[in-house]
Formats: C-alpha cells, structure tokens, sequence
C-alpha cells in the first residue's frame, strides 16, 4: 500500500502536492475544513479551495493521515471535512466555561438554521451569545472580556465559528457559526449537558446547597488536534 500512495502522490503536479502539505499541515492544525469561508477583502462567502482540494484527493490524503493515526470523515451535506484521532491523548480538553460556549453556540445555530433552511452557516452577534449564557444558572455573572475574547479566539482556530466584523468583546461583533458545530457537539452530548445545567438549577433552588463546580468533566467535549501546545486560553482556577 506505500509504494501505491507514493505512486498517487508522484502522479500530482509540484503545485498539487503544494498544495497537499498546505491541507494536511491546516487539517491537522484546525480539525475542520470548511467548504465556504468569510473573504475579508470582498465581504462575501466564498468557496474554499482547500476543501475542494482535500474532497477531490480525499482517498490519497485519508490514506496518508490513517499512517500516523488520523481518521479523514467528511459530510457533503454540511460542507465539512474533519479528523478525528486513533489515540486519546490527541485530545484538547476544554473547561465549562467553554463547553458553555459551545453549547450555546449549537442551541443558537438549531434555531436560526429552522428558519434559514438553505444556509449551513448562521450569522450571530456577541450579544446573541452571552445572553443566551446569562439565562444559565451556571454563571454568576458576564464572562469578562478576556474570556469572552480568548473563547472566541479558540472556537474560530478550529473553524468552529468565523469572525465578520467587530471585536470579540463588543455586543455587536458579528460571526458566523460554521456547521462544524454540529459534530463538536452531537446530538447525544447535549442531553447530558442539558441535565448538568437542570442539576445545578435545582441546587441553587434548595438553601445551603453548597458549591457546585457547573459541567462534570465527563461532560466536556473534546476535540481533537495534532498539535499539542496548549492554547492561550482560561483552563479553570489554575489561571484564575
């Protein structure tokens, strides 16, 4: 099976297999490849060349990738290509906060995408979002602006969300969700998120409840990269 990949591989131009390392060098650094992103300099959706690449190579890229360990899935219908990973330790674990997030963002991408059934990306505001959070019991009060900013700034690296204008911490900052979404939090996870939010609700309604530590860490999706650097983000109390 090497020398058959070498073969297909040697079979691309020079700017073809240029482009090859450029998509599994952005795969493995964002975990999805969306088929249509934001283009700053026209304002407008655009189809993304990467993703046309990676979909018309896909068995040679995915054969690549099964080597070290990657698993190449892709859905037409959602315009997504993603990895997913063979080993556990290729796992970013993310902290409630962020969970929240995401579980906000999948909550707000449901509504709008009934209303908007030709478009796989739904435009929201920061306002969206944190109203929304605020309606959870989990949080006492507003993230502050470096959560705010360091959660966004995470969630569009791994093509989750795109920003379109603004800034992260202003209510009306405008970005898009891609549908990526959908499989950082699938169906069966929001159930469980969903009672970790119903259990906090019913402590906070009973006096001298105690503290209670919002989402379990079994709760916590995690997604997969390559790299292993830890972002700069708020990880819990260590960084508090």
């Amino acid at each position: 099976m090497t020398n058959l990949w070498i073969e297909e591989f040697e079979k691309l131009s020079i700017s073809e297999q240029n482009m090859f390392r450029k998509c599994v060098n952005n795969i493995l650094a964002k975990t999805f490849i969306i088929s249509e992103t934001y283009d700053d300099t026209t304002g407008m959706m655009k189809y993304n060349p990467e993703y046309r690449f990676i979909d018309r190579n896909f068995e040679i890229i995915n054969t690549y990738l099964t080597y070290a360990g990657w698993n190449l899935l892709k859905d037409r219908n959602l315009g997504v290509i993603y990895i997913e990973s063979e080993y556990e330790y290729n796992r970013l674990h993310l902290n409630s906060l962020t969970t929240l997030f995401i579980y906000t963002l999948r909550l707000l991408y449901d509504e709008e995408r009934e209303k908007l059934t030709l478009r796989s990306t739904i435009p929201v505001t920061t306002y969206d979002v944190v109203s929304r959070l605020m309606t959870f019991n989990t949080l006492k009060k507003k993230p502050s602006d470096k959560d705010l900013s360091d959660t966004f700034k995470l969630l569009s690296r791994f093509n989750i969300i795109q920003k379109l204008s603004g800034e992260w911490i202003e209510p009306d900052c405008k970005f898009i969700i891609f549908p990526s979404i959908l499989m950082v939090l699938p169906n069966d996870s929001i159930g469980r998120i969903f009672s970790s939010i119903e259990e906090y609700s019913a402590l906070e309604a009973q006096p001298n409840s105690g503290d209670f530590n919002g989402i379990d860490e079994a709760d916590v999706y995690e997604i997969d990269e390559a790299d292993d650097t830890e972002p700069d983000v708020i990880r819990g109390e260590e960084n508090q």
